[in-house]
């Protein structure tokens, strides 16, 4: 029987990797300092998440109330 190819040691290396601090870990890099650039983008997103649910949105309660107001301002002045 064949003996694997994997089976072998690799004599007088040594391998380790850890894990790379990603942008958006605040809490466990003490030392992370933001760009603008990752700012900038972290607002248009919040952006994008705000129209969004907007554009989902069947009524505008406080447009509603404003314009309620605005109506009954001007049936007083009559």
């Amino acid at each position: 029987m064949a003996k694997s190819p994997n089976t072998t040691p690799i004599n007088g290396i040594s391998y380790s990797w850890t894990q790379p601090y990603l942008p958006t870990d605040y809490n466990y890099n003490p030392f992370y300092q933001p760009s603008n650039e990752h700012k900038v983008t972290e607002e248009l997103i919040r952006i994008a998440a705000v129209d969004n649910i907007v554009d989902k949105m069947l009524t505008y309660p406080d447009a509603e109330r404003i314009i309620k107001q605005v109506m009954n301002l001007g049936d007083k002045d009559a």
